[in-house]
């Protein structure tokens, strides 16, 4: 077969655009990503400090702020309750005397510090003048209560994820009422309390949110109706875990096996997600401080991590001591993060404070690196394609001679 003269030339000229044209559809792609990855920031002690608890191996797995400021935490090992005072930095343990309980969840109101006890099937209070336990026992066998939310008048609520159902619990008569979450077998998971931006400003009407573990959906109870909706999240067996919601009605939740965080629009019905930095993190934990930035623990990457939502950005701080195992988290008024370390070695409870408190300079300072993370990228990608294309040129001048 004959060959026209140039015909090889015009062939791989075009593939040779037909690359380029790939290469700046990638470029693209990566720099219209939403959300910019941080480097990792390495704390030291004047970012994280450390507090042994006083019982071995006690395995701290949630944590509390009361009204003073002061932590509240469950040992699921030691079955205890703990107290520590954040002035005095000192601790007080108390036994829980239900045994091998299993506390898994905890949180506080007023004087009453409440927990749910996972392997006795119980919900539980603790009178903190006068230092007595109650115990109150749910109506389903074997239900598995896992986490606790308290809403605005006072009722417990707690996911059971045995009997794929959500608790509540009414202190002012002892009663329990449950609902059945549509999915079957969905192990619902987390739980928190808010309203979500498409409910009125100056509605009282509060929603009770909650992830499926197994489901692999977020799914929210009307306390008014009973009516329980679902919404399948971005990511396949994201295996979600920990919610909260944020100063803005959306709600945020982690995925253990995805490694990443999920947002979902309450107005728009709509998710969203970011990658966490650090490869298979299990991110399990969630908080939002009042400035609106979303911090995370990162049970397998040991470290906390933090989101701001307004920059995009994430920062990441290494904890001091290997593999520690955070698990809980919270933060205060004055956006003190502490979290819980579970490790049977580590047993203790940490303080991060951010080296900055102002948000707002935190905010530009995040801003200007994000920038200059996204053109360094541009810049690298740029000048690869460029020596790509002056190699295939030069060897395009070889075949013409």
């Amino acid at each position: 077969m004959q060959r026209v003269k140039g015909q090889g030339l015009r062939v791989k000229e075009i593939l040779l655009l037909t690359a380029h044209c790939s290469l700046l559809t990638m470029l693209y792609a990566l720099c219209s990503m939403p959300y910019v990855v941080l480097a990792a920031v390495h704390a030291d002690a004047q970012t994280i400090k450390e507090f042994p608890i006083p019982t071995a191996y006690s395995r701290p797995v949630d944590l509390t702020i009361d009204s003073n400021g002061d932590i509240w935490f469950v040992e699921e090992s030691a079955n205890k309750l703990a107290w520590f005072d954040t002035k005095k930095e000192t601790f007080e343990e108390f036994d829980i005397p239900y045994k091998n309980g299993g506390p898994s969840s905890i949180e506080t109101r007023g004087n009453i510090v409440w927990a749910v006890l996972s392997l006795d099937n119980s919900i539980i209070s603790f009178e903190r003048s006068s230092k007595a336990f109650k115990r109150f026992q749910i109506p389903t066998e074997n239900s598995g209560p896992y986490s606790i939310a308290i809403d605005s008048e006072g009722i417990i609520w707690f996911t059971e994820r045995n009997s794929n159902k959500i608790g509540r619990f009414d202190p002012s008569n002892s009663t329990f009422k449950e609902y059945l979450v549509p999915t079957p077998n969905s192990q619902p998971s987390g739980i928190t309390i808010g309203k979500g931006r498409h409910v009125p400003a100056d509605s009282k009407q509060e929603l009770v949110w909650f992830t499926e573990a197994a489901g692999n959906k977020i799914g929210v109870l009307n306390p008014k109706t009973g009516d329980v909706t679902e919404y399948d999240i971005l990511s396949n067996f994201a295996n979600p875990s920990r919610i909260t919601i944020d100063n803005n009605g959306n709600v945020w939740f982690t995925e253990q096996s995805s490694n990443k965080l999920g947002m979902f629009d309450t107005l728009k019905k709509r998710f969203n997600n970011a990658v966490i930095p650090t490869p298979s993190s299990v991110p399990l934990d969630i908080a939002v401080d009042k400035d609106n930035i979303v911090w995370f623990t990162e049970n397998k990457g040991n470290k906390i991590g933090r989101l701001d939502i307004e920059t995009a950005t994430f920062t990441e701080y290494d904890i001091t001591i290997q593999r520690s195992l955070p698990m809980g988290i919270a933060v205060d008024k004055d956006r003190t993060v502490w979290f819980t370390e579970t490790d049977r070695d580590a047993n203790k409870i940490g303080r991060l404070i951010p080296v900055s408190t102002d948000g707002k300079k935190e905010a530009r300072k995040e801003k200007e690196v994000s920038k200059t993370l996204t053109k360094d990228i541009v810049s690298i990608i740029g000048g690869i394609i460029l020596i790509a294309a002056a190699l295939i040129m030069i060897h395009l001048a070889g075949k013409r001679k």
